[in-house]
């Protein structure tokens, strides 16, 4: 046999074992030994799905390499989170969700109160906040709070720079205020009338740099998908328009929608209290979320439509497309994004994003920061 055919009979064991578990070690002689990963990947899924396999203390210790997981719930969650593509943790979180590992840990306050906050923990418990027990709510929104707070916290100041004003740092102007000196290039430019015996620097001459104008505040308005395939997008979502509302000059509305629409603006300030009033599920009606869009837009050219979603439209393609084209054609900029985060796009309907594309509107996944890249540059002004 060759060496090729040797490694993809191996590669056939090792998806073997880890389909079937800890009992197939035997037949497949222990496939996954030496490969690190694998090891973690099986132990993960051992937590989860070995456990209807195991015998009660009645019936005797199971056999080797079939010993209860040692991992911990909020150690499952991390892992999951690191080694698993999104479409499969979420399968894996809502399946753990009706099991033994992460039921336990939503019922438990204690168990709450003891895990680390982190973006998959705040995703995950979003997702399943309407399981989690009464009594559990209160650590559980301790954690969420503690999770934005975080997030909230390291997106803010990575994304100051795009939403304030800042000064065009290679542009001059007679503008001589002390706000727009250039001090940098001021030095470079004196640096031959330097004294080197006194060590002096004569300035003869003062450079000022223009400073980015304000005009009319600019309204952004969030259409966000309440899907639950939408999860982690809504997170950060969530964060983020928290952030938007907090620039002055930024007139944010943030609306949720599913086969309905809620305007959540007076709550945006607040991303735990938009997350807790959040209804993930059901269906989806886009046309219904821009035709809403279109009522709050006063200054067309003033106006940003940033729609995020998997357009699983539920509606008729048409009168979506005709209500983009409307925004459009009255001079709204009109964004859409199949994902807002940093692990890429999940599944969106292709058929949908393909027609509203061919209508000029710009369709793909962001990270936070180029979206907020994308409204600073439509909302910083002229120069002054």
């Amino acid at each position: 046999m060759t060496e090729g055919a040797d490694e993809k009979k191996h590669e056939a064991a090792r998806r073997l074992r880890l389909l079937f578990g800890r009992f197939a070690d035997s037949s497949l002689q222990s496939p996954l030994e030496g490969d690190e990963v694998l090891l973690r990947i099986d132990e993960d899924l051992s937590f989860l799905y070995d456990r209807a396999f195991r015998r009660g203390p009645s019936q005797g210790a199971r056999g080797a390499g079939l010993g209860p997981s040692v991992l911990r719930p909020s150690t499952w969650l991390a892992s999951v989170e690191e080694l698993f593509p999104p479409e499969a943790r979420v399968v894996m979180e809502e399946d753990a969700a009706a099991r033994h590992g992460l039921a336990a840990l939503l019922e438990d306050p204690a168990a709450l109160a003891s895990v680390t906050p982190s973006p998959a923990i705040l995703a995950l418990l979003v997702r399943l906040r309407g399981q989690i027990p009464e009594a559990s709510l209160p650590a559980a929104r301790r954690l969420i709070e503690e999770a934005v707070r975080d997030l909230a916290r390291v997106l803010a100041k990575e994304l100051a720079p795009a939403l304030t004003g800042s000064s065009g740092p290679r542009r001059r102007t007679n503008l001589r205020v002390l706000a727009n000196l250039d001090a940098r290039r001021t030095v470079r430019e004196n640096l031959r009338h330097y004294d080197r015996a006194r060590g002096v620097l004569g300035v003869e001459r003062l450079v000022f740099r223009r400073r980015l104008a304000r005009q009319s505040r600019m309204r952004l308005v969030v259409l966000l998908d309440q899907s639950g395939s939408m999860v982690d997008s809504v997170v950060q979502a969530a964060i983020l328009a928290a952030i938007f509302a907090s620039v002055p000059s930024i007139d944010l509305r943030l609306v949720a929608f599913d086969t309905h629409v809620v305007d959540m603006t007076e709550i945006a300030g607040d991303p735990v209290e938009v997350l807790f009033s959040l209804q993930l599920g059901g269906g989806t009606l886009l046309s219904r979320a821009v035709g809403y869009a279109a009522t709050l837009v006063a200054e067309p050219r003033r106006t940003l439509v940033v729609l995020i979603s998997d357009f699983r439209e539920g509606g008729a393609l048409g009168a979506l497309v005709t209500r983009v084209k409307d925004l459009l054609d009255a001079g709204v900029t009109v964004l859409g994004l199949v994902a807002l985060g940093d692990k890429g796009a999940g599944g969106f309907d292709r058929r949908v994003t393909g027609a509203l594309a061919a209508l000029g509107m710009p369709i793909g996944a962001m990270t936070p920061r180029e979206l907020a890249a994308w409204v600073g540059r439509h909302v910083r002004g002229g120069e002054t």
